[in-house]
């Protein structure tokens, strides 16, 4: 989950020790755009809105979430 100190340059940073280090996926959640960045280790970021639904893919098959049921959650709690 981003958050207002994060800079574009830390979040690439982790992304890449996360990749390296074997994560097969992850998810960077954005509260301000409402959006989703899915990375792979092999692919170009897929971002989603939150008028779609977030999947596990092959990382966690089965699972999905509505990103508007996330957003609509976070918008009831104060995100520092």
């Amino acid at each position: 989950m981003l958050s207002p100190g994060n800079t574009s340059g830390e979040m690439e940073r982790k992304r890449v020790e996360y990749l390296e280090a074997g994560a097969r996926l992850l998810w960077e959640i954005d509260p301000k755009s409402r959006t989703v960045a899915v990375y792979a280790k092999s692919d170009e970021p897929v971002v989603l809105s939150e008028n779609q639904t977030l999947d596990g893919g092959d990382v966690l098959p089965g699972f999905t979430l509505a990103l508007r049921e996330l957003f609509s959650e976070l918008d009831r709690i104060e995100i520092t």
